[in-house]
C-alpha cells in the first residue's frame, strides 16, 4: 500500500515538472536564455529553463606541497594527498652534556622549513678508580670517590745530605723495575740533571730543607726521602799589583747560591779595567801579548756554578793610540791619510777630539781628518793626541821625497826593506833540554847592516865518519835549529861538535848571533836532513807548463801526483804499509816543481816513516845545510838576519834562487826549523833573505851605511834594543854610494810598546 502511495507521488511530481519546465522553456523561447558561467564540472546552464551549452571546464589543478595535496585553483577541489617534508640530516647547534640537553636544527630539503628538536642528557659513563685517579666520566671528568691509594715502598737509595751546587747519584728501585717519576717539594732548591733507568743525577741549589718524591708511572707505589742542603762559605783574594789601587772591598766572601755577583772595580793611572783573571786564565795565555788574549772571559762578576775559593788578578790594558799608515815615505805628489786606533780608551776619553799636528808645518800639513799634504823634502814627525787629555798620545815619522820613482834604485829596495812596525812578540823558544819564552824584537829594516863574515878556523876532518868528501851538485840550501835551549850552546860550540864527529851527523855551517862557522866545504854531502843518500833527480810529469800557475801539488785517489788539480804520470810513494798516502800527508813545504822546455817537472819523492810526510830527496846529498842556534839568551832575530845575509852569498854561489830556500821538515816532515815555524816566523825570514839576496845580486858595488838617530833604541846594524811602555817612533839614515857620489835618505819606524803584552 505504501509503495502504490510512493509511485503515485513520483508521478505526480514528474508531471508538474514537465509542466513547468514547458512553461519555462517557453519562456527563453519567448525572451531568451539566461547562462550561468561554466564551472569545473558544470557547463554553462540557463537559469531560467536549466539548458546547457558546451562543456565544464574541468579542475584546474595547483602542485602538492609538503603541507597540501594538489588542489583546484578555482575550486579548491583536492586531490590526492600532500608530499610531506623532506629533512635533512640534521646539525647539532648544541650538543647534549652528561646533565644537559642539546639542540638540533633540521632543515627541508624542499620547503626550507626549519624545525629544532631536543637532545635528551646524555648521562655519566664512569671508568673504574685507579692509582691515578678516582672514577672519572669519559665524557666531562666529573668524578666521584677517591683513587686508589698508593703504597709507600723502600724503592730511594740516596745520601741525605748534600751541599750547594754538588752532585748526586741516586738509585730508585720499585718492584719489577716499574717506570717513574720525580718530583721535589721545591724545585727551586734541588734540580734533576739526568734520568736514565734507575740512576739519576740530582744538583743541590741552595741550602734548606727538601723532599725528593719517587712514583712509579701508574702512581701505585711511590718513596720519598727528606736531603738537607747545606752550604759552603768561600773565601775571595784579590791578587795586589803595583800601583793598582782597589776600592774599599766588602766582598771577601760567597756562597753559591747568591751568584753572579758583581766584583769590585779597581783602578791603575793610565790603565783601562779590563777584569778579573782566575788562575787557569793566567795559565791559558801564560806571557801571550794581551792582544791575543779573549779578554771577553775576564770576570766582571762571579758566575752562577762557581765553588771554591777564589784567587783574582786584575787586568788592565794600557789606554794609547796605535796608528795604521799605508807608508812613512810620501812624495810631492801624494796625500797619506793617518788611521788613529783607539785601544783600551775609558767611555769619556773615547767622546775627546782626536787632534792632530805636524812638528814642522813647512815640510807637511796634516788637517782634523789625519790627512797629511807634503810641502817640501825632508823629514818630520806628526803627533797624534786627546784634547782633554794630552798624556795621550803617540808620534809617527813622515819622510817627503820628490819624486819616489825616481829616487836611486838601491834606495828604492832599502825603502821597501823599511819596516812600517817592528816584529815585536812573545815566542815560545823549543830545545831539548828545556823549552823557554823570550820577547823577540824585530829590527827597522829586513836588511842587515853589518858586514858578512864566515869562520872558516874550525873544519871537520876529511874523511871522517860525517865528512865522506863526496862532491855533489847543489840544488837546495836547507835551514835547521839546533833545538838546544842551553845558553852556552852557541854557533862555536855546535861547530866543534861536528868537527868531533857529531855523532855521525854533519852539516855545513853553524850560525848564530855571535857568528858563522863553515865545518863542511859547500859542494860536498853531510848528514842533516834525514833522507839518507837518496839524489835529487828530476821527472817528466807529463803535463804542459801553464803561466801564472801555483804549482800546487796534491794527490790523486788513485796515487798519482797533481799540479792544479791535473793529474800526472807520477805515483806518489806509497806508505810503509803499501797505503796510498794523502795529500794532508804531504810535508808542508810542498813537492819540488820545476819547469823546463814548458813542461812541469816533479822532483824525486819519498815516505819519511817517522814523521808521516810525503818528502822530497836531496837533502843530504844536494843541499847545503845551516844550523841556527836557539840558545836561551841570544839574540835569535840577529842570528835569523845572519843567516839570511849567509844564504844570500850561499844562493848567488852555487846559481840557485829564493825557491831553493828550504826548511829541514821539506826533505824529511820534521818539524825543523821548530821555533820559526812554531812562531809563525818561515815566511818573515824568507822575506829576510829575499832583500839581503837582491842587494847583494844587484848593488854589490855599493857601500851602505846606516846611522841611528835614536841610538836608545836601535842600535848601529838596525837592530831594536829596546822598548818604552807605548808605541815610539824611531829614525835612522842611510847612505848609500857609489863611485864617490853619496845619496841619504831619513826613514822612521814604529817600534810597539810593552803595553802591548803587558795586561796590568
Amino acid at each position: 500500500m505504501k509503495t502504490k502511495r510512493f509511485i503515485l507521488l513520483v508521478f505526480v511530481i514528474l508531471l508538474l515538472s514537465t509542466f513547468v519546465s514547458c512553461k519555462k522553456k517557453s519562456e527563453c523561447e519567448k525572451n531568451g536564455h539566461q547562462y550561468v558561467d561554466a564551472t569545473c564540472i558544470n557547463p554553462k546552464t540557463c537559469k531560467i529553463c536549466g539548458m546547457t551549452e558546451g562543456e565544464a571546464l574541468g579542475h584546474d589543478y595547483s602542485d602538492a606541497t609538503c603541507t597540501k595535496p594538489k588542489t583546484c585553483k578555482r575550486c579548491n577541489m583536492t586531490d590526492g594527498d600532500s608530499l610531506g617534508h623532506n629533512w635533512n640530516d640534521g646539525e647539532i647547534i648544541k650538543k647534549a652534556t652528561c646533565t644537559e640537553s642539546g639542540m638540533e636544527k633540521y632543515t627541508c630539503d624542499v620547503c626550507k622549513k626549519i624545525e629544532e628538536r631536543v637532545i635528551d642528557p646524555l648521562g655519566h659513563k664512569y671508568s673504574e678508580a685507579t692509582h691515578l685517579a678516582p672514577a672519572t666520566c669519559e665524557r666531562c671528568g666529573d668524578t666521584i670517590g677517591e683513587k686508589l691509594p698508593s703504597v709507600l715502598v723502600d724503592a730511594i737509595q740516596a745520601n741525605d745530605n748534600m751541599s750547594v751546587n754538588e752532585q748526586q747519584e741516586i738509585e730508585i728501585h720499585f718492584s719489577n723495575d716499574q717506570a717513574y717519576q720525580i718530583e721535589f717539594s721545591d724545585d727551586t732548591m734541588i734540580e734533576l740533571i739526568s734520568q736514565i733507568g734507575s740512576i739519576c743525577v740530582i744538583k743541590a741549589l741552595k741550602e734548606g730543607q727538601v723532599t725528593l718524591i719517587a712514583k712509579t708511572t701508574d702512581m701505585a707505589e711511590y718513596d720519598e726521602i727528606s736531603i738537607t742542603i747545606s752550604e759552603n762559605t768561600f773565601a775571595i783574594n784579590y791578587k795586589e799589583k803595583d800601583n793598582v789601587v782597589l776600592p774599599e772591598i766588602e766582598l771577601l766572601t760567597y756562597k753559591p747560591s747568591e751568584l753572579p755577583l758583581q766584583l769590585p772595580v779597581p783602578t791603575k793611572e793610565g790603565y783601562y779595567f779590563l777584569g778579573w783573571a782566575t788562575p787557569d786564565i793566567v795559565t791559558k795565555y801564560g806571557n801571550m801579548a794581551l792582544e791575543l788574549w779573549d779578554t771577553s772571559i775576564l770576570w766582571k762578576e762571579i758566575p752562577v756554578g762557581t765553588t771554591g775559593d777564589l784567587t783574582l788578578t786584575p787586568m788592565f790594558g794600557y789606554t794609547r793610540f796605535e796608528l795604521d799608515v799605508e807608508t812613512t815615505i810620501i812624495d810631492m805628489n801624494d796625500n797619506l791619510k793617518v788611521n788613529v786606533i783607539k785601544k783600551y780608551f775609558s767611555a769619556e776619553q773615547l767622546l775627546s777630539k782626536i787632534v792632530f799636528a805636524s812638528t814642522n808645518d813647512e815640510i807637511l800639513t796634516i788637517d782634523e781628518e789625519g790627512i797629511i799634504t807634503p810641502k817640501k823634502t825632508g823629514y818630520t814627525t806628526i803627533t797624534v793626541s786627546l784634547e782633554d787629555y794630552s798624556n795621550i798620545n803617540i808620534t809617527l815619522g813622515i819622510t817627503v821625497v820628490e819624486d819616489l820613482d825616481g829616487l836611486d834604485e838601491l834606495l828604492k829596495i832599502l825603502i821597501e826593506a823599511n819596516v812600517k812596525e817592528v816584529i815585536a812578540k812573545n815566542i815560545t823558544v823549543t830545545g831539548y833540554q828545556f823549552i823557554y819564552g823570550m820577547r823577540l824584537r824585530g829590527s827597522v829594516s829586513n836588511y842587515l847592516f853589518a858586514e858578512h863574515f864566515v869562520d872558516e878556523t874550525i873544519l871537520t876532518p876529511l874523511n871522517s865518519e860525517n865528512r865522506p868528501g863526496d862532491v855533489h851538485e847543489k840544488y837546495y840550501i836547507c835551514v835547521h835549529d839546533t833545538a838546544s835551549s842551553a845558553k852556552t850552546a852557541d854557533a862555536k860550540q855546535h861547530a866543534q861538535y861536528v868537527q868531533n864527529g857529531g855523532g855521525g851527523t854533519s852539516w855545513h855551517y853553524s850560525a848564530g848571533d855571535t857568528g858563522i862557522y863553515h865545518q863542511i866545504p859547500d859542494n860536498e854531502r853531510a848528514y842533516h836532513a834525514g833522507d839518507g843518500s837518496r839524489e835529487y833527480h828530476l821527472n817528466d810529469s807529463g803535463l804542459l807548463a801553464k803561466p801564472n800557475a801555483m804549482m800546487k801539488v796534491t794527490i790523486s785517489e788513485d796515487g798519482y801526483f797533481e799540479i792544479d788539480g791535473e793529474k800526472s804520470q807520477i805515483k806518489a810513494p806509497l806508505k810503509s804499509n803499501n797505503q796510498i798516502p794523502t795529500t794532508s800527508e804531504i810535508n808542508d813545504a810542498g813537492i819540488r816543481v820545476v819547469v823546463q822546455n814548458g813542461k812541469y817537472y816533479i822532483g824525486d819523492t819519498w815516505w819519511s816513516d817517522t814523521y808521516k810526510r810525503v818528502s822530497n830527496t836531496g837533502g843530504n846529498v844536494n843541499s847545503i845545510g845551516i844550523e841556527t842556534m836557539v840558545n836561551q839568551g841570544s839574540d835569535l832575530y840577529l842570528t835569523w838576519q845572519k843567516t839570511a845575509k849567509l844564504v844570500a852569498h850561499l844562493l848567488i854561489d852555487n846559481n840557485l834562487t829564493i825557491n831553493d830556500v828550504k826548511p829541514h821538515h821539506f826533505f824529511s816532515g820534521k818539524n825543523c826549523p821548530q821555533t820559526m815555524r812554531d812562531n809563525d816566523l818561515w815566511d818573515n825570514f824568507l822575506t829576510l833573505v829575499s832583500f839581503e839576496y837582491r842587494i847583494l845580486k844587484d848593488y854589490s858595488d855599493y857601500e851602505i851605511s846606516f846611522e841611528s838617530l835614536d841610538k836608545t833604541y836601535v842600535n848601529d846594524k838596525g837592530r831594536v834594543i829596546k822598548q818604552e811602555m807605548k808605541d815610539i817612533t824611531v829614525s835612522y839614515n842611510i847612505t848609500v854610494t857609489k863611485d864617490g857620489v853619496s845619496k841619504t835618505i831619513t826613514l822612521s819606524t814604529i817600534i810597539p810598546g810593552n803595553s802591548r803584552f803587558l795586561f796590568g
